[in-house]
């Protein structure tokens, strides 16, 4: 079995990788000097774009772990993340979310474990 990994644009990471059904994903939103109300839709799209990527959507999110650097702003992610993930609960995965010193101007990053569409039936 071979490892796919999707092509990254920083040094020594790749946007994606897959190991037979399961992917890891981490990222953040491509506009980081935007606040957090407007990187989270961001950061949200291009997560579904990755997962699509290796044969995956949001429906197959196993794990989830959110990174916000300022956990006062932990209600307004919530209602973007309840609006994203919808309303079947048979979707939703396990999720944390953790305050977290980032990087440059980051609000938020997503760190996922999934699972590819065609290995599940939901």
């Amino acid at each position: 079995m071979e490892i796919q990994r999707l092509p990254g644009k920083a040094p020594g990471r790749s946007a994606g990788s897959a190991f037979g059904s399961l992917l890891f994903i981490a990222t953040v939103a491509h506009d980081r000097k935007a606040d957090l109300v407007l990187q989270s839709p961001d950061l949200l799209s291009r997560l579904e774009e990755q997962l699509d990527a290796l044969g995956s959507d949001k429906s197959c999110i196993l794990s989830a772990t959110v990174y916000l650097a300022d956990m006062s702003r932990k209600n307004e992610f919530d209602k973007i993340w309840i609006e994203w993930i919808g309303e079947d609960q048979r979707h939703w995965p396990q999720r944390a979310c953790v305050g977290a010193v980032l990087a440059e101007q980051t609000a938020v990053e997503i760190s996922v474990i999934a699972v590819r569409r065609d290995e599940i039936s939901v």
